[in-house]
């Protein structure tokens, strides 16, 4: 099974450029070696070049450039058609894969035919200090993001991921049947920032997923995470509709449980529209 790894690209301080660099290495380290690598330059001020050219024992590599700055979603849409793989991992360039993460996840999906993605946990870090207890992290974005992952159900519902956050699956955990992603219509590039999220709900009302319970990622926090401005009404509006669509496969128990989500959804709402205001 040839693996396609799409990586989106903005690179714009030198931070970034040892961020990409080690992201690129993880690739070169894998133990699985049936893939390509394919690079989406999102119209980074700082050329990629040097930094690719730069890491050995990647494989084959392909770089395509935006013309202009579209954004984490569009960019991994361009990756994934120009994805020649029968499977597709994301690596955004500032995290970091372990050796045998797509070796794990592809003998996932060669034994699991129902299953049409796969995720495995995340150790979140700030900066270059590891941060794996969200009790020792002074960080308030890192407390945000964490969650105890050994909660996690090996073959989560969909309702099961309609009322947890979207940080229990990111991107850079999952290894995706490029079918799939092509039957929902890739990553939906209105959100803001959880365009990942509804991809993720879209594809479990169809398939089945795994969660790999094993750290496979280490995500990397930083001062420059957020490279485009955060619209939380829409994107609120948004996840709001697909929930309220996707209730309609639920059977009635799975339909009260995720009652409680879509209020806070319905108050997040209300909340957002008075901060614009």
């Amino acid at each position: 099974m040839l693996i396609s790894v799409v990586c989106p690209v903005y690179c714009h301080t030198e931070e970034h450029k040892e961020y990409l660099r080690e992201a690129l290495e993880s690739v070169a380290d894998q133990t699985y070696r049936v893939m390509e690598l394919v690079v989406v330059d999102d119209g980074s001020p700082i050329d990629i070049m040097p930094i690719i050219e730069s890491v050995k024992g990647l494989p084959s590599t392909r770089i395509l450039r935006n013309t202009a700055n579209l954004g984490h979603a569009q960019s991994r849409n361009v990756g994934i058609q120009a994805a020649e793989g029968d499977a597709i991992a994301f690596l955004d360039h500032d995290d970091i894969w372990l050796p045998e993460k797509l070796e794990a996840q592809a003998a996932i999906l060669k034994k699991e035919p129902e299953v049409a993605m796969t995720f495995c946990d995340s150790q979140v870090f700030w900066q270059n200090n590891t941060c794996s207890d969200a009790d020792q992290c002074s960080s308030r974005q890192t407390r945000k993001l964490y969650f105890d992952q050994s909660k996690i159900p090996e073959r989560p519902t969909l309702a099961w991921l309609m009322t947890h956050r979207n940080c229990v699956i990111t991107v850079s955990s999952v290894l995706v049947r490029k079918h799939a992603l092509l039957d929902i219509g890739m990553f939906d590039s209105r959100y803001s920032t959880c365009d990942d999220y509804d991809a993720w709900l879209k594809i479990r009302s169809r398939w089945q997923v795994y969660h790999l319970p094993r750290v496979y990622v280490r995500y990397r926090l930083h001062k420059h995470n957020t490279n485009y401005a955060v619209d939380h009404l829409k994107d609120n509006r948004l996840i709001t509709e697909l929930m309220i669509n996707l209730c309609k496969q639920l059977g009635p128990i799975d339909r009260f449980r995720v009652l409680p989500t879509l209020a806070r959804k319905t108050g997040g709402r209300i909340y957002w529209s008075l901060r614009r205001r």
